[in-house]
């Protein structure tokens, strides 16, 4: 599945009014995206409770106008529309889990680091959370290789140097380390 990351939900907007000017990302062609709905999920409302509500926006190409020679002009395909403070399968956001893995990495203690968050999951989210970071840490060291050469630290923590070669990368970025790393390279942290 394709998808597509705008660094705030002006940029979202933006992109939707521009909908018939822009390209599919799968069939290349112009003229034939629609809106197609939401991606269903739990968000944080002004108080900070987790309510049901829109994490991404669905884009459909549509194929149901038929051209002359008999054949649908779109691909029929959807791709998404993300803002970089969500994740993808992740209830946190880009702040929240720069956050914990900042705190996790250098307290050495995930539960207390994920206490701190006091966002209402459970606490064995941890462990998924980290699970997903340390197995997500080679295509994101990776990544940003590409954008910048590695800090130079006397660590033998893979995490922190994870996190500081991205501190390093996005520091003059106005988003957190983690969303700007999902606007600048078009691609999910984990």
């Amino acid at each position: 599945m394709c998808s597509q990351i705008c660094a705030s939900m002006g940029d979202v907007d933006d992109l939707l009014a521009k909908l018939k000017i822009t390209s599919c990302p799968h069939c290349k062609r112009t003229g034939f995206l629609n809106k197609h709905g939401s991606l269903p999920g739990y968000v944080l409302n002004q108080t900070g409770k987790p309510v049901r509500g829109a994490r991404a926006v669905r884009v459909y190409c549509s194929n149901r106008r038929v051209a002359l020679c008999g054949q649908a002009n779109g691909c029929g395909k959807t791709f998404s529309v993300w803002t970089a403070d969500k994740i993808k399968h992740l209830f946190l956001s880009a702040n929240s889990l720069w956050l914990f893995l900042n705190d996790s990495v250098n307290s050495g203690n995930k539960i207390q680091a994920f206490r701190n968050l006091n966002c209402g999951l459970g606490y064995s989210s941890t462990y998924h959370i980290w699970r997903r970071f340390r197995s997500a840490q080679v295509a994101v060291r990776t990544a940003l290789v590409a954008l910048c050469q590695p800090p130079q630290l006397e660590s033998d923590n893979p995490a922190k140097l994870t996190l500081d070669h991205l501190a390093k990368a996005f520091q003059d970025h106005p988003l957190s380390p983690i969303a700007a790393f999902a606007v600048s390279l078009q691609t999910f942290f984990l």
